[in-house]
């Protein structure tokens, strides 16, 4: 049962890192460079050591049908888990500016209590741009030894709250723009399986 369990998680992962290639590629305008290109053909290999490629090969009049329903099979999988993953993103990137006015909050109580026990860490995560203007949520973990520091760090919080909010959109905004990508990955993936047919036929040819 743990095998059979430990099998169903490898192909899970796999499925999902061949549809975040299918995912990839039309963000990059259809295409995938030879890095990616590469990572396509060893997952797909892995994929079909798992599913067993070698025995549906040897057993099918047409291998290369078989396996590509089993692949789109696989990769639909994986486009759900992105779509989920893609979902949670976004619902947490929407919370974000309520969640760091609540940590203001919060900061400003105990800095106001008397029976606050220093040193305590604060913790809390906002949209970031690094140097290549990439945008990121970081989680800043700020420690604070007494009140008057407390206090220091909710000010900083609101006083950034406006040009956070600001880093905050535009994140919102390229998770819709991957969302809808996702949408038209999904939708023509029977034609991205069928342009996959001579990697599949590779790899049939490898494993058999």
């Amino acid at each position: 049962m743990e095998k059979a369990s430990t099998s169903s998680v490898q192909t899970s992962l796999i499925s999902r890192e061949v549809a975040h290639l299918a995912f990839v590629k039309v963000k990059q305008d259809d295409w995938l460079n030879v890095r990616q290109q590469e990572q396509l053909r060893r997952a797909l290999m892995s994929l079909g050591e798992l599913l067993g490629w070698a025995v549906t090969s040897a057993n099918s009049d047409d291998p290369i049908a078989d396996v590509s329903k089993s692949t789109k099979k696989m990769m639909t999988n994986g486009a759900r888990a992105i779509k989920r993953s893609l979902a949670n993103d976004m619902a947490i990137k929407k919370a974000e500016i309520t969640e760091l006015k609540k940590v203001a909050r919060s900061a400003r109580k105990l800095s106001d209590n008397p029976k606050t026990v220093y040193p305590l860490e604060i913790t809390y995560h906002r949209s970031a741009r690094d140097s290549v203007q990439s945008m990121f949520t970081k989680t800043e973990n700020i420690e604070v030894n007494n009140a008057e520091e407390t206090l220091t760090c909710a000010e900083a919080i609101e006083r950034q709250l406006d040009h956070w909010t600001t880093l905050r959109d535009i994140m919102i905004a390229e998770l819709k723009l991957e969302q809808k990508q996702l949408g038209v990955m999904t939708k023509n993936l029977s034609q991205d399986v069928k342009s996959m047919h001579p990697l599949l036929g590779e790899v049939v040819a490898t494993l058999s």
